[in-house]
């Protein structure tokens, strides 16, 4: 056995007979004899690099466009309380996220935009649907009809 390389000729240059001279021929340098492979290594020359992050953009949510989106969920669930205190986190979300907006335009001050617009417009939905009870409801009490019907569910 020839060097413990058990009997094949690699890494040897030499063109015993036994090896195949694939193009590379003594000094080492390649040549075409007319064999062609066909592995292209794309990952020899490739390049990575980072792009440069931009100065002026700013991918953060600003503290309004957060204190707007909490007032805008606050405005809708608050707005199930005869709707004055969702009229109150709506508005106080509306101008938070406008602000935050006029900032840097990112989907947290959206999203507090869209939230406030929703409890805002449910708080004077709701706020008009308890003030129209509470008038038949006093209403009613001012003619005797409540008494009226009172009387009726006691029988």
């Amino acid at each position: 056995m020839d060097n413990n390389n058990y009997g094949g000729n690699y890494g040897n240059n030499s063109d015993s007979g036994n090896s195949q001279n694939n193009g590379q021929n003594q000094s080492g340098n390649w040549q075409s004899n007319g064999q062609y492979n066909n592995y292209q290594d794309n990952t020899a020359n490739n390049m990575y690099y980072q792009v440069p992050a931009d100065k002026d953009a700013d991918n953060k949510a600003s503290g309004k466009q957060i204190a707007g989106l909490v007032f805008g969920i606050l405005a809708i669930c608050c707005s199930c309380c005869y709707g004055v205190p969702g009229i109150i986190f709506g508005i106080v979300g509306l101008i938070l996220s406008i602000l935050g907006n006029k900032e840097s335009k990112h989907g947290v001050g959206i999203a507090g935009l869209v939230c406030s617009i929703i409890g805002l417009l449910c708080g004077v939905v709701l706020t008009i649907y308890f003030a129209a009870i509470f008038a038949v409801v006093f209403e009613m009490l001012e003619t005797g009809e409540f008494e009226n019907l009172m009387d009726y569910y006691r029988y």
